[in-house]
């Protein structure tokens, strides 16, 4: 699940601002799996605080490198990154780590501009994506994610308006994935 060598290219050759929309898009995209699978869960309630104010953040090109570092800093004490001799086996666990995953990568990419920690990110929504594929007859959630990828990263400097539409289209993505995921608990 390596990131398409166009796509790597081109955000290689992006400003920090172009990257910035893409580590935002990646991380809206798989939000939505962490907060939906734990949003009614008290004992993760300030996780997926976290989450929320997160994803706001990265869409916001004001915010220090300093706040991104310190959401790196909590996410790494999130269950999901502890150390662990055992494989995450279930559902929730699995996609709840790959969203804690991508988000990572988009908050150290925000605080340190290393477009490795964006192509990391990159890298780990394809392979949340062709997992789910993988567990689910019939999905082409990698496809979508893939063609996304490239979508976004093509995409110049945006104005307010594009920047607005692109989200709300994560958005809906995001929820796509909640929805199949939610679906693979109840059989």
């Amino acid at each position: 699940m390596v990131v398409d060598e166009v796509v790597a290219a081109a955000i290689r050759r992006q400003s920090q601002a172009q990257v910035a929309t893409f580590v935002a898009s990646c991380a809206e995209r798989m939000a939505q799996v962490f907060t939906g699978l734990y949003g009614d869960d008290p004992v993760r309630n300030g996780d997926t605080d976290v989450v929320i104010r997160l994803v706001e953040d990265l869409w916001n090109p004001a915010i220090s490198a300093d706040a991104f570092q310190g959401y790196v800093t909590s996410l790494d004490g999130f269950q999901e990154l502890e150390p662990s001799d055992e494989e995450i086996v279930d559902v929730v666990g699995v996609y709840t780590f790959y969203s804690v995953l991508v988000l990572r990568y988009a908050a150290l990419y925000r605080s340190s501009a290393d477009v490795e920690d964006a192509l990391k990110c990159a890298h780990a929504s394809l392979t949340a994506t062709g997992q789910l594929d993988q567990n689910l007859q019939d999905a082409e959630f990698f496809a979508q994610e893939a063609e996304l990828q490239q979508r976004v990263s093509s995409l110049g400097d945006l104005g307010a308006d594009p920047i607005q539409r692109l989200r709300d289209g994560d958005r809906a993505v995001s929820q796509e994935r909640l929805v199949a995921i939610q679906g693979r608990l109840t059989r």
